[in-house]
């Protein structure tokens, strides 16, 4: 029972775990949509949809495959891992694809969003920028 506490007691004061985070899809804030479903976000980042509804180019920006905002993004969006999206980009490769471009990190990619007219990013940390636009929220706790 003692251990029990214990445990309790040790889990009670760690801090919260990425795991239990919101994710937030950002676009830049002249963007010329406010709100994109799973589907559109999907097909942005499988590169299927490449132009804004003005045509203007859209530029998905991508973290780290180890990181784990990017984990739950794929989970989210694609009900997958980055190592198995990893075998459809191969294969974009082979195509002469190019994935979406990788930022090193979450403070990374909301500078490049803020900067991009086109862009689009993902985040676990609510961006407090006015030259942000939160396009859409997932829970993945």
């Amino acid at each position: 029972m003692k251990e029990l506490i214990i445990l309790g007691l040790a889990a009670a004061l760690m801090p919260f775990s990425s795991a239990e985070a919101d994710l937030y899809i950002i676009g830049n804030k002249d963007l010329p949509t406010s709100q994109l479903e799973k589907s559109d976000i999907a097909a942005i980042y499988l590169l299927k949809k490449k132009h804004w509804e003005n045509g203007d180019d859209i530029m998905p920006i991508n973290l780290p495959a180890q990181a784990d905002a990017r984990t739950h993004f794929t989970a989210q969006i694609f009900d997958s891992t980055p190592e198995k999206l990893g075998s459809y980009w191969d294969k974009m490769l082979f195509k002469g694809e190019t994935p979406p471009v990788t930022q090193n990190s979450e403070q990374a990619v909301i500078m490049f969003v803020e900067r991009i007219k086109g862009a689009i990013g993902y985040v676990e940390t609510k961006p407090q920028s006015s030259q942000i636009k939160i396009l859409q929220q997932f829970s993945t706790k």
